[in-house]
């Protein structure tokens, strides 16, 4: 799937989750205006890439890891990789 079609889906993947942008923003350690543009399909195709990629660890990690995630980040905190 090309960028093109895949970017709305982003923004659906992330609301799926239960995140803000502010939120992805925080723990990636970006702007949020960056986040609005990866999700727009504004961004460089690394940006959208690694916005996926980082999606997709997410995805993969339990409930419990998640929200603790998402409260770390909402006080500003970057995402563990390993969740």
């Amino acid at each position: 799937m090309n960028q093109t079609q895949n970017v709305a889906d982003l923004s659906n993947r992330r609301r799926r989750l239960g995140a803000s942008r502010e939120t992805m923003a925080a723990g990636l350690g970006l702007a949020v205006d960056i986040v609005k543009a990866i999700e727009d399909g504004a961004a460089s195709d690394d940006e959208h890439d690694r916005y996926s990629a980082w999606l997709g660890r997410i995805e993969a990690w339990p409930a419990d890891v998640r929200a603790r995630q998402f409260l770390v980040a909402g006080k500003g905190g970057r995402f563990e990789a390993e969740g």
